[in-house]
């Protein structure tokens, strides 16, 4: 919880410096293109039929990329994930975390200035290393909010919150039966893009 907490405090601090100088910058130009990296925090919970789970402080990053259609519709790929246990190349029986590959789009509703709304959809996936463990995969959903402030031309941060959900299938085996597996999580992020192609 601590380094969550000190994670969206940094980027509350970027954000209250940023907020003033939001309706003098540009968010993009249309036919440019994007690409980027996020860090930050979640909130995970891993629940199923038959547990309610609970909700774990777990580190998060990502990639993603894509076309912007003007100055209020990009539209891209995103692929992240949170860690729950690291993983240990010299103990294979150790590691757990979550991951996304979606589609997504981001839709800037006031013209020139670079709030944003995010939604997406894709593909989710459970690893789980333990010899207890078992692997899932299934549809996921992302939903969030930021703005985007340039620090430089062609790079822009942008503080994000986000609620992403999904399924992992179900277990059927003669030792473990487990239905409706699934997660969901709130995080709190910066993403970091950089803008190319057409003149931004």
């Amino acid at each position: 919880m601590r380094h969550g907490r000190k994670i969206l405090a940094s980027l509350l601090w970027i954000g209250a410096f940023a907020v003033p100088a939001l309706a003098q910058q540009p968010v993009q130009a249309a036919g440019s293109w994007w690409m980027g990296a996020e860090f930050g925090a979640g909130q995970l919970k891993l629940s199923s039929d038959q547990s309610p789970g609970e909700r774990n402080t777990t580190f998060a990053m990502g990639a993603l990329g894509g076309y912007s259609f003007g100055s209020h519709l990009r539209i891209g790929a995103e692929v992240n994930g949170w860690l729950l246990q690291a993983f240990d190349l010299n103990n294979p029986a150790v590691g757990e975390s979550v991951s996304n590959v979606m589609g997504i789009a981001d839709l800037f509703p006031i013209a020139r200035v670079p709030i944003f709304v995010r939604a997406g959809a894709g593909v989710g996936h459970y690893e789980n290393a333990r010899p207890e463990g078992y692997n899932g995969s299934g549809w996921s959903w992302t939903a969030g909010a930021g703005y985007e402030f340039r620090v430089l031309r062609r790079v822009g941060l942008a503080p994000m919150v986000a609620w992403s959900t999904g399924h992992f299938g179900d277990v059927h085996n003669p030792i473990t039966v487990e239905t409706g597996r699934r997660f969901s999580v709130v995080e709190f992020k910066l993403d970091i893009l950089y803008h190319f192609g057409k003149k931004n």
